[in-house]
């Protein structure tokens, strides 16, 4: 039964990596295919303009750093999903409370003709897949440390020295 739930665990923590893999593998393919695009875009947002420009190069290295993880350190890469989700979380929630004049959409592209309701419940959407991976991940991580006292290994080293 508990390798079937192990299975289950890591497939759902794989669904989640391949679900984030493909959400930042995509934003910074739009920002960095269409720079001027871009960078038109958060020339119009409501900070200055040179944190526009950092944003706009800032963004996608992170998004392809993200993915990097992923890949390699997943919990690393769904720490990093998780800040970068809630800062645009965080953006969008600025952007309905209307605390700053101008244009505050700069979406990587995705679903552009969708509204701030919209990209805010994808947003949360994929916040919760990679919360959910981040979850059962530690919980994959604690139950194999937990295993490790019930090896064999472990039994033949204390019955030999007790």
């Amino acid at each position: 039964m508990k390798t079937n739930v192990r299975n289950i665990t890591e497939i759902v923590i794989n669904i989640s990596r391949i679900l984030l893999i493909a959400l930042w593998g995509y934003t910074a393919s739009m920002k960095l295919g269409n720079m001027e695009r871009n960078l038109d875009s958060m020339h119009k947002q409501f900070f200055p303009a040179y944190v526009g420009d950092i944003l706009a190069y800032l963004i996608p290295i992170l998004a392809l750093i993200t993915v990097v993880f992923l890949f390699y350190r997943t919990k690393v890469g769904l720490w990093l999903s998780i800040g970068l989700l809630a800062s645009f979380i965080a953006f969008i929630i600025t952007a309905f409370a209307d605390l700053f004049p101008g244009q505050t959409c700069a979406c990587a592209g995705i679903f552009p003709t969708l509204g701030y309701v919209f990209h805010l419940g994808f947003n949360i959407i994929m916040l919760g897949v990679a919360v959910t991976g981040l979850i059962l991940y530690n919980k994959q991580i604690r139950g194999e440390a937990e295993n490790r006292y019930q090896s064999r290994q472990h039994k033949l080293f204390y019955e030999q020295h007790d």
